[in-house]
């Protein structure tokens, strides 16, 4: 975590600021092309910035008026407001630095949202095996230029993004790069620990281990928010949609990618993908670690063979890797809820939380590689500058 960045953080249960205490940190070598990315985004005085290449790689922040203690592991502060397994192996580590802060400090302890341990424990199955995919099976590239393209212009600048849901950042990594602008990746799984080893000397990515639903920062703190291809595996696309709205500052713009109906309601095929998943998702999330990866690894060659067919019969049907198909069987079957929506239900959603100019995106002219069509919604809408964003969820 670069240290400059504990000052946008905010406890998720009480709001406060929060205090750094470092175990451990380093300085990060400060390249041309960094120094060029930083003043871009308006950061023109670094030497002035005694911080701006310090990176804590283990500490805690501290909610003093909650009396609460967030680790920092890997150089990832872990702002969930619960304990996880992660938490245990961090106070054994540190098991010395901790007893300093004194009896009055502990970790939070707040019970999760509906199923959201189930969600980490199932996400976690399988970050270490899609390296080169994003969390809905497309090819980052494609990914990229899906939400920096038509979604979120280029010409907009000096700007800051909040991408929830951003898996290992590649694509986190992508957007910041085109939009030229300070760049936040969250996602509530353990691959935000590798997306902060991979870009660990990039100074303007910052990666968050959260809930959509608690986000630790002080609302609105955000001039572009993206969500795409996570809201639906939570337990409620509309409020975990609501949680985020609020952090959307005035002028700013949000976007959301969810799965539509039409993804489960047309071919046969597809209404047949969808019964096999409901039937077997329960199955899958109680099933020991080789009996899921075998059932991962069957519903992903029939994918490949599905796809060999079809590109047999037409020519501009795009190929499915192995890998690929098997993010998809993942996708299919590891998350707990598994929602399909109308794009009038998130349109609705958005006025709800206060936008205007609430739009649903055209996937003609975009680039797809077969996961972005009309299977999916797409919406868009900007907060108005004098509005309000609808809050929702608190403890």
């Amino acid at each position: 975590m670069w240290k400059r960045f504990s000052a946008q953080l905010r406890c998720p249960i009480s709001g406060e600021a929060l205090t750094l205490v470092s175990f451990r940190e380093t300085n990060a070598p400060l390249t041309d092309q960094m120094a060029e990315a930083a003043a871009a985004a308006g950061y023109r005085h670094l030497a002035s910035q005694r911080d701006f290449c310090r990176r804590v790689d283990a500490g805690v922040l501290l909610a003093p008026s909650a009396g609460l203690v967030y680790p920092i592991v890997r150089g990832v502060p872990l702002m969930v407001p619960y304990e996880t397994v992660v938490h245990a192996k961090f106070a054994q580590d540190y098991s010395a630095p901790l007893s300093k802060l004194g009896s009055r400090y502990r970790f939070p302890s707040c019970p999760p949202q509906p199923d959201e341990f189930a969600i980490l424990r199932s996400i976690n199955r399988g970050e270490a095996h899609d390296r080169g995919v994003t969390r809905n099976g497309s090819r980052p590239d494609d990914h990229q230029k899906l939400v920096a393209g038509p979604v979120l212009p280029a010409s907009e600048t000096s700007a800051t993004l909040l991408d929830i849901g951003c898996g290992e950042g590649q694509t986190t990594s992508r957007v910041r790069r085109q939009l030229k602008c300070d760049a936040v990746g969250v996602d509530l799984s353990g691959a935000v620990l590798g997306a902060a080893e991979r870009f660990r000397n990039n100074t303007m990515l910052h990666f968050v281990q959260a809930s959509a639903f608690h986000l630790p920062f002080d609302p609105p703190a955000f001039d572009i928010i993206c969500a795409h291809a996570t809201l639906h595996d939570t337990y409620s696309t509309r409020e975990s949609l609501l949680a985020m709205a609020k952090h959307c500052r005035p002028g700013g713009r949000f976007y959301v990618w969810v799965d539509a109906m039409r993804s489960v309601s047309g071919t046969a095929l597809q209404r047949m993908a969808s019964a096999a998943g409901t039937a077997l998702r329960p199955l899958f999330d109680r099933a020991p670690e080789p009996i899921g990866t075998a059932m991962l690894a069957s519903l992903a060659l029939g994918y490949v063979g599905v796809n060999r067919l079809r590109r047999h019969w037409d020519d501009n049907v795009p190929p499915f890797t192995f890998d690929r198909a098997l993010m998809s069987a993942r996708d299919r079957l590891a998350p707990t809820y598994a929602w399909r929506q109308r794009a009038s239900e998130v349109m609705d959603w958005f006025r709800e939380a206060g936008f205007e100019a609430v739009e649903v995106i055209d996937w003609h002219g975009t680039p797809t590689d077969g996961t972005h069509d009309e299977r999916h919604t797409g919406v868009r809408g900007s907060r108005p500058i004098n509005g309000s964003v609808r809050a929702s969820v608190s403890y």
